[in-house]
């Protein structure tokens, strides 16, 4: 029985030490290859930087060329490369990638089950999407493989797709893009509002659609803020009807906007706002559109809601009249000798000027 207790352990320390051998020589190949894709990468990365730029035309040719163990080097830096640049040199290295056959293998691989395989290869297509959009093959192809992981079940997958979606710029993305808000397969809405802002005037349409069609009202307050910043002209019926939403937050976020938009033509709607909404969050942010639009027909209505305001609208119609040239000084002038609050306001803003200016005392 002891023999044979012996003879166990005999084994046991064996296939411990076998265990061992194999994982240092594991360890020692990888770092050998790793060393030799290192110097590889290091030979080949003024050839990506010099193709990127265009100066020594020969470079793409030599990449395009280089066996498969260089390229697997030269790929990484490629791909660093490319979030960084535009315009041509962005076509250049998409090129590239086209002809070493990255992304059509990136297209093949977004279908296949393992998830990871599927968010990088919706990585490889965010990065080429500025360029590749322009493929009449791959453009589209790129477009329907990433609206198929918008409702992959891993969040990465969903969250890569959302931002190559952005970065494609088709506008027919638009609209699906505005579902990855909803459960329960959501992405977050910073991501969404990312992609469709980089969409630009072409989520309009979509967005514009957003803004009244009853649904969750974080929702509408997220396509009318986007609307915002997008500056789009045409939002301007979208963003002046939505300053009648049920929901306050949906208001103030079309109040500011309008602002940021800076049409003379929201004017008459924001004034509206400013002297009837019943919340001070409202008032205050159509204030401020008022203010960054500088039309002075918005004086009087500025100066009643100083006058008679509660404290965050009376201030900040305070700021905006000093917005306003000479008329919103005029305002701010005549309510600063007075005791009450609104003196207290106009005072206050009024010394920002003088603050400016270098103050009398300075």
């Amino acid at each position: 029985m002891r023999t044979v207790v012996q003879l166990v352990l005999l084994v046991s320390v064996a296939e411990a030490v076998l265990c061992l051998l194999v994982l240092c020589v594991t360890r020692v190949v990888r770092n050998r290859r790793e060393r030799a894709l290192r110097r590889t990468a290091a030979g080949t990365r003024h050839l990506v930087v010099e193709a990127a730029s265009g100066e020594v035309p020969s470079a793409l040719a030599v990449l395009a060329a280089l066996d498969r163990r260089s390229w697997q080097a030269a790929e990484p830096t490629v791909t660093r490369l490319l979030s960084r640049v535009k315009g041509s040199s962005h076509r250049t290295l998409t090129d590239l990638l086209v002809r070493r056959g990255t992304v059509d293998a990136a297209l093949a691989d977004a279908g296949r089950r393992r998830s990871l395989r599927r968010a990088r290869a919706a990585t490889v297509l965010a990065l080429t999407g500025p360029s590749l959009r322009a493929d009449p093959v791959r453009g589209p192809a790129a477009r329907h493989v990433l609206h198929d992981l918008l409702g992959h079940r891993s969040v990465t997958v969903r969250e890569t797709a959302v931002r190559a979606l952005g970065r494609l710029g088709d506008p027919v993305s638009a609209g699906l893009l505005l579902t990855a808000l909803d459960p329960p397969r959501r992405v977050a809405p910073g991501l969404v509002g990312d992609a469709l802002v980089r969409l630009g005037p072409a989520a309009v349409e979509a967005l514009t659609r957003a803004t009244a069609d009853g649904g969750d009202e974080q929702h509408r307050a997220l396509a009318v803020e986007l609307l915002g910043l997008i500056k789009d002209r045409r939002a301007l019926p979208a963003l002046s009807a939505a300053l009648d939403d049920p929901a306050p937050m949906v208001r103030a976020a079309a109040a500011a906007a309008l602002g940021r938009v800076g049409e003379p033509a929201a004017v008459a709607a924001l004034t509206g706002t400013v002297g009837a909404d019943p919340s001070d969050r409202v008032v205050v942010a159509a204030a401020e559109a008022l203010g960054l639009i500088g039309d002075e027909s918005a004086v009087p209505v500025l100066e009643r809601t100083l006058r008679r305001g509660p404290y965050r609208p009376a201030h900040t119609a305070a700021r905006a009249l000093l917005r306003l040239g000479p008329a919103g000084r005029a305002a701010l002038d005549g309510a600063a000798g007075g005791p009450d609050p609104a003196g207290a306001h106009a005072r206050e803003t009024l010394s920002l000027v003088l603050d400016e200016r270098g103050g009398p005392d300075r």
